[in-house]
C-alpha cells in the first residue's frame, strides 16, 4: 500500500501512539497479499529489529508485532533476536536517500549464523521509503548464510 492517507495515519498511530492492536490488522494485510499473489516460498520470518534503546523507549518493536501475527496466520516460524540492530541510528525521516544508506551502514548483526544458513527468509518492516534499512539488513543476512531474502513491508512511499 502507498504510505499516505488512512494507512499512514494507522501506521503512525501504531508506532507513536502505541496502538499495538493494529499490528494484527497489518499482519492480516500482509497475509492476504501473500495469498493473493504469486509469492515466493520462504522458511521463516524475521522482522527488522530496533536498537534496544529505541525499543525500550517505544515499548515494542512494531515490525516484530506484525511479524508474529503474520507468522500465526501463515503458520510460519518467526525468528526474533537473531538479527539485531547494534547501532543506535538517528531517525531517518528527515534524511536524503544517500544519508539514509550511510546512516544504516553496519547497523545490523546476526548472532547465530547456523540458524539462518541456507534458509529463505521473509524480512518484514512497516514502511519502506528508500529501502536503505531493509537492503542493509538483507545484505547482512545474505552475508551470514541466508539463501534468499525477500522483503515485505506494509506500505511504501
Amino acid at each position: 500500500a502507498k504510505y499516505e492517507g488512512p494507512i499512514k495515519k494507522a501506521i503512525c498511530d501504531f508506532k507513536y501512539l502505541g496502538k499495538k492492536s493494529y499490528g494484527k490488522n497489518f499482519g492480516k494485510l500482509l497475509c492476504e497479499f501473500i495469498k493473493r499473489n504469486d509469492f515466493p516460498d520462504f522458511d521463516l520470518i524475521i522482522p527488522i529489529p530496533l536498537h534496544w534503546k529505541k525499543e525500550f523507549s517505544r515499548g515494542f518493536n512494531q515490525s516484530a508485532i506484525i511479524s508474529v501475527y503474520l507468522g500465526k496466520f501463515l503458520k510460519k516460524p518467526v525468528m526474533l533476536g537473531n538479527l539485531v540492530k547494534i547501532k543506535n541510528t538517528v531517525s531517518q525521516t528527515q534524511l536524503s536517500e544517500s544519508e539514509r544508506k550511510e546512516n544504516v551502514k553496519g547497523s545490523f548483526k546476526v548472532k547465530k549464523q547456523s540458524l539462518i544458513k541456507g534458509k529463505n527468509i521473509l524480512l518484514v518492516d512497516d514502511v519502506k521509503t528508500t529501502g536503505a534499512t531493509t537492503e542493509e539488513a538483507k545484505r547482512v543476512l545474505r552475508e551470514n548464510g541466508a539463501k534468499k531474502v525477500i522483503i515485505l513491508t506494509v506500505a511504501s512511499s
